[in-house]
């Protein structure tokens, strides 16, 4: 059985993977370092900043798995060319320890998590619906290619000029020894309720609408999910139906589609297009409301201004009134509204 390391250089000779040296990159300092992976930031060609993380220390792999790595790996490379997908350049090899690299999209603003601490008080539900269908348009183009996440959380989304996007496939997950259950402790409430329930489930595209489904109500809320419940108590409470309520003033299409994403049964939960299309409907919804408001504002402000700048018009016509009403007082009294009414619906 060979090594991981073994496996890349003769994949890289066979010119089955995208390899850049690593002497084409510059001032490389590392800005995390998690469970499963140390992440640097580098500068790159023509002052592109990558992220470079680093990629398995499985020492033994086997063929299938590596077969399997380069099939998804490609894929993936294909579908990096959308914008709400984090973007893989390739891989490079690290000389000191011998350690080989992915080259990814460096982002600027961190992660979904740290992102709604630091922004959601001044985000309107326009920003939250473009959230949503960033995260949803990233996930449509895996899906349409046949590659399924397997491990969508806040913490692997993230933000770039605040434009949302998916990262840190499950794929790569498997390379550094994890097994494809494994980080469910940590992000517990975006794991769907089979995983708890079936042996050695596989999880497929609707784990993927589970993990959304919570994901739409984070964004709408501000905060993790099951926050306030104990984790040894979470695992019970999911598999028996408990979910996160609704957040006041939430469009009701909007709660009853995460709703639908992280229903108990799977077969249950929408495909990733209708996830799209309802999400886009929102949208439309949303800007038209906003579009009316902002006119009938509008139209409020002319009517103070030209009430203001006009009232000499006003004046003068009750001044004419006056005259009336010592003719008759019974004209006056006729004239005095649609003298009025005139002036206001004139304007």
């Amino acid at each position: 059985m060979q090594s991981f390391n073994e496996w890349t250089d003769k994949k890289i000779k066979d010119d089955n993977l995208y390899f850049f040296k690593y002497n084409k990159f510059t001032n490389v300092e590392i800005v995390e370092k998690g469970t499963f992976a140390t992440i640097s930031k580098a500068d790159w060609k023509n002052g592109i900043s990558v992220a470079l993380k680093i990629l398995g220390n499985n020492p033994s792999i086997n063929e299938n798995d590596m077969n399997k790595f380069i099939k998804e790996f490609k894929n993936l490379r294909r579908a990096s060319f959308h914008s709400n997908i984090n973007r893989l350049y390739g891989i490079t090899k690290e000389p000191s320890t011998n350690t080989y690299m992915m080259v990814l999209q460096y982002v600027n603003q961190g992660n979904l998590r740290d992102y709604l601490k630091k922004n959601f008080d001044s985000l309107q539900w326009s920003d939250k619906i473009k959230m949503a269908l960033d995260i949803t348009r990233g996930l449509k183009c895996l899906h349409s290619r046949k590659i399924i996440h397997r491990n969508l959380h806040a913490k692997n989304i993230l933000v770039h000029s605040n434009k949302l996007m998916i990262a840190d496939l499950a794929l790569f997950k498997q390379l550094a020894g994890v097994e494809s259950n494994s980080g469910i402790h940590e992000m517990l409430g975006y794991v769907e309720p089979q995983c708890h329930k079936v042996v050695d489930y596989v999880r497929d595209k609707k784990s993927d609408i589970y993990s959304l489904g919570v994901l739409l109500w984070e964004i709408s809320s501000g905060y993790p999910p099951y926050s306030k419940i104990p984790i040894h108590n979470l695992v019970y409470k999911i598999n028996t139906g408990f979910r996160e309520q609704p957040i006041t003033d939430t469009p009701s299409a909007y709660v009853e589609l995460y709703e639908k994403c992280w229903d108990d049964n799977p077969s249950l939960r929408p495909t990733i297009e209708e996830v799209f299309d309802t999400l886009q409907k929102i949208s439309q919804q949303i800007n038209a409301n906003n579009e009316n408001g902002s006119k009938i504002t509008e139209d409020l402000d002319k009517l103070d201004i030209n009430n203001e700048t006009n009232s000499d018009s006003i004046n003068q016509n009750d001044s004419k009134l006056q005259i009336s009403k010592t003719k008759n007082d019974n004209i006056g009294e006729l004239n005095l509204f649609p003298i009025i009414m005139f002036n206001i619906y004139y304007y």
